[in-house]
């Protein structure tokens, strides 16, 4: 039997465990986990943007979605390790974050995100994107992350 994406990620995140450590970086799992339901939040469109997001998702935004989509091309072995990204995606100074309560809004908001069916999205990181490139980008970032911490169940691209 094939598994789908969202079986595979969910399968992923199940192995992890909240002492699992990082091939590279500083975060700790209940970090990384609290970093990708930030980023999937934020790629939902959950938070208001102001006027200087939406001047960085125009500017920014469309350079970093066309790095991803046509130089790494969703590959998460070709993306920088180590790269910064918005502060607000920063999670290595938290502490006391309870990792199964991440875990399963994680698994929540990939299941959102596997079954939405509208034909575009606008969020505040990219600026309006279709259904297949917001779950590409929310999907791989995840991978990205879940292989960072070597659980992923397989390499899928």
């Amino acid at each position: 039997m094939v598994k789908s994406e969202l079986e595979i990620l969910v399968s992923s995140i199940n192995k992890l465990k909240a002492s699992s450590k990082p091939a590279w970086g500083i975060m700790t799992s209940p970090q990384m986990l609290k970093h990708c339901n930030r980023q999937a939040k934020l790629y939902c469109n959950e938070y208001k943007s102001n006027f200087y997001t939406k001047i960085l998702a125009n500017t920014l935004g469309k350079i970093h979605l066309f790095y991803v989509k046509y130089i790494v091309k969703y590959d998460i072995h070709k993306y920088k390790k180590n790269s910064t990204g918005l502060k607000f995606l920063n999670t290595s100074k938290l502490d006391n974050i309870n990792f199964e309560e991440e875990r399963k809004e994680l698994i929540k908001r990939l299941q959102f995100v596997h079954n939405f069916n509208k034909k575009y999205i606008t969020n505040p990181m990219h600026g309006r994107v279709r259904n297949e490139t917001f779950k590409k980008n929310i999907f791989a970032h995840v991978k990205y992350h879940l292989n960072q911490f070597g659980v992923l169940w397989v390499s899928v691209q």
